[in-house]
């Protein structure tokens, strides 16, 4: 058994006796532990002996394997479940247009920028949604588009006429509008706002009156405090989201709490999240140097200090609640964030469109030429090549990152900041901070973790546990892989002892069980592994002390992972074999694809263990009695999962997709010729052939016979109407 590369341990500071978290980003999972189980973790091998309840609590949150393979496989399942979720994100458009600005701060991050007012045209507008139709109308979601500057909302004549244009393209093509401003002239732009659904409006305060007056100045030195906090008010009066921004180093972070009284006062934090949120940005050196390098600071200075200041002042914890790289979200959903392989966005969720009519990957790169991506007027231009590169940018790709335990929570880092100091090659990381930041944030939020742990085992003691769990909805993948050269077997199929819950003697058959003085060499009925056991079964069955924790789909795909039969009924019986199962029930719904995927795996000689897996979560999420209440038996909804899953078909492919229909109506059909009332395995061996039969993925002819067993042993049984009853056979 070896640690999870990527678990992540954290002390509680003060703690008595020794406390600790571990977390996983890969199965999500949030545990605290204590010093037994700690120095398991940390000791080199030979690791101190732990109970085997604690070892296999350890495999099933995914903070330990059985070999590397296991591991390998949790995280391309990760990484699958990641890549689904970005490609079905909603993308961000950035329009920027203009450069120039009405406020000349004292940093900014376009220093570098040509930033003469000029200012975009009706035109390049145009050719803008033209190429946004074009480009992004396929996704399942539409974009959205974000104002960007320069400051986009500048109350000349001549930028409120482009700026409404803009809207009304926005209500036209139906797309959520953004912006990101510094709110000097906000409140000239409230009423036009009503004609299209705001996702939100981007401020930004520095501190109090004070300071921000001192920071974020018009050209002629006047503070811009009062007009941004009259834009702020007219939008809460209006019901516009707002996101509030302060840029934060050693000059002004102190002064967070009055800007935080401040906010209190006017009643904004006490505004539900979907209306008002804050964020702090920490000032650094993007492109040019800073006029003023002493003040910054790093990330770990910025939320060491914050969370010091948060401590002594509770509003400024009212104010924003940091969320130290997930930890906030899980004390507020009880769940850690999706393992992020890539934590830039640009040129996949992320772009951005200039004045110019140029294109860029994100905002940290637009206005550079060396970062351009390519023309969207007056003709449209692409450098596939540098956009390929981009959207190819991840931990898998990079490098370094590839061996990094941070990899999935840092993601990479910035691309443009890496570039920067890596000669302009964005393969290379711009490392972060995670261990010391997660250090702050599991110390920052230690009640309230210690808290949801008490909810969790129902204990106000902590003594009383060795290990703490805080349960999340995640499911959590074991990753557990059979032994390398290991074939799973089960016993014979048509046995006479089909699957009973057994809660004596063997799990497979109830035999009594023989408790001998020394050990001998006995094979896993589920995993295929090898052990050395003194309690066997008289019939030869065996199920190991993993295997035997396990729940049924966990078994099913275990034991299809180790099979190397290529005929899906006999890899049916043996699965019918398992013990556990039971007579009915919507594991069936996972159970027939995961078995026609693996049969075919083991047919063309392509094992892929993440498929199988992703063929039992499917089969989940179909509710049991669909034959009944949907009108569509799930073991036959399986057919279309299975073909889906093996031809790689999406809601877009063409006659993929109409086969994949076709496999499951053929089930189905199969099926409805039974009549009623059901029988799981009866449909489930129905559902096999009739695939074979439509998709001629198997050679339907030369499948084998099935014979039930379990006939007589339910009052629904349709007896010898059944073809599988025992008395068709040959």
């Amino acid at each position: 058994m070896i640690p999870a590369k990527n678990n992540i341990i954290v002390q509680i500071q003060g703690s008595t006796p020794a406390e600790y978290a571990i977390m996983n980003p890969i199965t999500g999972s949030f545990d605290l532990m204590g010093e037994r189980e700690h120095a398991w973790f940390t000791a080199d091998e030979p690791r101190p002996r732990l109970d085997h309840d604690t070892l296999d609590y350890f495999l099933e949150r995914g903070y330990a394997y059985l070999d590397s393979q296991g591991e390998q496989q949790a995280i391309g399942r990760a990484y699958a479940e990641f890549s689904a979720e970005v490609e079905d994100g909603q993308v961000q458009l950035m329009l920027v247009p203009t450069y120039g600005c009405n406020l000349a701060c004292t940093y900014c991050f376009q220093h570098g920028i040509d930033g003469r007012p000029q200012l975009i045209t009706k035109e390049i507008v145009d050719a803008f949604f033209a190429y946004a139709r074009e480009n992004f109308s396929t996704r399942s979601q539409k974009p959205f588009v974000t104002l960007f500057g320069g400051e986009p909302l500048v109350n000349s004549p001549a930028q409120r006429e482009i700026v409404e244009y803009i809207l009304d393209g926005c209500a036209r093509e139906g797309y959520e509008f953004a912006a990101v401003t510094n709110g000097y002239d906000f409140v000239d732009y409230v009423d036009s706002l009503k004609k299209v659904s705001v996702k939100e409006i981007q401020f930004t305060l520095d501190g109090g009156k004070a300071v921000h007056d001192q920071r974020r100045i018009t050209h002629n030195k006047k503070g811009s405090f009062d007009h941004v906090v009259a834009g702020i008010a007219a939008a809460v009066a209006a019901g516009i989201p707002i996101n509030l921004r302060s840029v934060v180093d050693r000059e002004n972070i102190n002064d967070l709490v009055s800007l935080a009284e401040y906010c209190e006062a006017q009643g904004w934090l006490d505004l539900p999240p979907e209306l008002f949120k804050t964020q702090i940005g920490r000032n650094y050196e993007l492109f040019e140097c800073y006029v003023k390098p002493q003040h910054l600071m790093t990330q770990v200075e910025l939320w060491a200090e914050y969370a010091a200041l948060a401590k002594a002042h509770p509003v400024l914890a009212r104010f924003h609640r940091p969320d130290f790289k997930g930890i906030r979200h899980l004390v507020d959903t009880g769940d850690l964030y999706l393992a992020s392989f890539d934590t830039c966005p640009a040129a996949k969720t992320e772009w951005v469109f200039d004045l110019y009519g140029e294109i860029y990957g994100c905002t940290a790169s637009c206005g550079r030429e060396e970062y351009r991506l390519g023309r969207y007027w007056p003709v449209v231009e692409k450098n596939n090549a540098a956009i390929e590169n981009w959207q190819s940018r991840n931990v898998t790709t990079i490098e370094k990152c590839r061996s990094c335990s941070y990899n999935v929570i840092c993601g990479g880092g910035c691309g443009v900041v890496a570039a920067n100091h890596n000669s302009l090659d964005i393969h290379t990381p711009d490392c972060r901070p995670i261990q010391e930041l997660l250090e702050i944030g599991v110390n920052f939020y230690a009640d309230e973790i210690r808290a949801m742990a008490e909810e969790a085992t129902g204990s106000n003691d902590l003594a009383q546990t060795e290990t703490i769990t805080i349960e999340t909805p995640v499911v959590h993948l074991a990753g557990i892989s059979a032994p390398s050269g290991g074939t799973a077997q089960a016993p014979s199929a048509g046995s006479a002892s089909q699957p009973e819950h057994h809660t004596d003697g063997c799990l497979f058959c109830g035999t009594e069980l023989l408790y001998n003085d020394k050990p001998q060499t006995v094979t896993c009925g589920i995993c295929g592994g090898a052990f050395e056991s003194t309690i066997v079964c008289p019939e030869g069955h065996f199920v190991c002390d993993t295997c035997h924790s396990l729940d049924i789909l966990d078994q099913v795909e275990l034991f299809l992972a180790g099979s190397s039969d290529s005929d899906p009924v006999r890899l049916a019986q043996s699965i019918f074999e398992l013990p556990g199962l039971n007579m009915h029930g919507p594991e069936y719904h996972s159970i027939a694809p995961a078995i026609i995927v693996a049969a075919w795996q083991n047919q063309a000689g392509q094992r892929d263990r993440a498929q199988i897996h992703e063929a039992i979560r499917r089969g989940r999420v179909i509710p049991g009695g669909a034959c009944g209440s949907y009108g569509a038996c799930g073991a036959a909804l399986g057919a279309g999962v299975a073909y889906s899953i093996i031809e790689s078909v999406t809601a877009l492919s063409s006659t993929s997709r109409a086969d994949a229909n076709l496999a499951t109506a053929a089930a189905l059909t199969a099926i409805a010729g039974h009549g009623g009332p059901r029988c799981c395995k009866r449909e489930t061996i129905t559902t096999i052939q009739a695939f074979a039969r439509s998709t001629e993925l198997f050679a339907a002819d030369s499948l084998a016979p099935y014979t039930c067993h379990q006939c007589g042993r339910m009052k629904e049984c349709i007896g010898t109407r059944c073809p599988f009853h025992p008395a068709h056979q040959n």
